[in-house]
């Protein structure tokens, strides 16, 4: 049964509940025209979402044959669960964009890949995380005011931290970076996350960030979560990290409706 406050939220978003046994889902939809390019964004909470569904409301009222679904999972929510289970009531989207990551140091950028977490009984030591000199330096710039003993904790070799397993058992997790070997004995929770830059999305949302702030737009790692963007691969292979002003969304909106996008379908077909 859902909280009440759930309700709350999708009447003061406009916005649909679903549910199952994977949990709450909040779906907000501002469709234009059934059978327009369509871009999914999540938000990992409902302020996340609020920026790209004004951005939504105002490209469309200028013309824009865009429609736009905002995701916002509900506490408890199994997101890929329940996104396989909702997919065609989603359709068919150009991209699926994650819009509660955070930026480092409060300055635009777009990760280029995210660490996965890992389980073992016990700690041991880890191999440091590939990182070339061009992003070495956009790191420190970005993240002057970190000690380098920091920026090495974050980004290349995570500490560990005592937990508690599924089964109620003690153990160790850390973040485990792209490139770095899996330990022995230890079990994978969710793995990490390469996003290639080199891509018309990627191009899309660098451009629109640097127009809409004024700023450069390093392609940078992030330590967080990114089973959420995983979850969005259920629905698009074209997933992404982004945020930014309104500004900065309608333009990323204006770009993406001319990107190629797989055949239509979706439960109202």
């Amino acid at each position: 049964m859902m909280h009440p406050a759930a309700f709350q939220l999708a009447a003061d978003l406009g916005g649909t509940l679903l549910g199952s046994t994977a949990g709450g889902l909040l779906v907000v939809e501002r469709i234009k025209e059934h059978g327009l390019p369509q871009v999914a964004v999540l938000g990992r909470g409902a302020v996340d979402v609020l920026e790209p569904l004004e951005a939504a409301e105002r490209v469309q009222a200028r013309g824009l044959g865009l429609n736009l679904v905002a995701l916002v999972p509900l506490p408890g929510c199994d997101l890929a669960a329940a996104l396989g289970l909702y997919r065609r009531r989603i359709g068919a989207l150009v991209a699926a964009l994650d819009a509660g990551l955070p930026w480092l140091g409060g300055k635009p950028m777009l990760p280029n890949r995210l660490p996965g977490r890992i389980f073992r009984a016990t700690p041991v030591r880890l191999a440091k995380a590939p990182m070339g000199p061009l992003e070495k330096d956009r790191l420190k710039g970005l993240l002057a005011d970190w000690e380098e003993d920091r920026r090495k904790r974050v980004f290349r070799r995570s500490e560990w931290l005592a937990v508690l397993d599924h089964a109620g058992h003690g153990g160790f997790k850390t973040h485990l970076w792209p490139g770095v070997p899996l330990p022995d004995g230890a079990e994978w929770r969710v793995p990490p996350l390469e996003l290639p830059c080199a891509t018309p999305l990627m191009d899309a949302l660098r451009v629109a960030l640097r127009t809409a702030t004024g700023l450069p737009v390093p392609f940078l790692p992030l330590p967080e979560d990114p089973a959420p963007l995983h979850a969005l691969r259920l629905l698009t292979p074209e997933i992404a990290a982004f945020r930014g002003p309104v500004r900065a969304w309608e333009l990323a909106l204006v770009s993406l409706s001319r990107l190629p996008g797989p055949p239509h379908f979706c439960a109202r077909c």
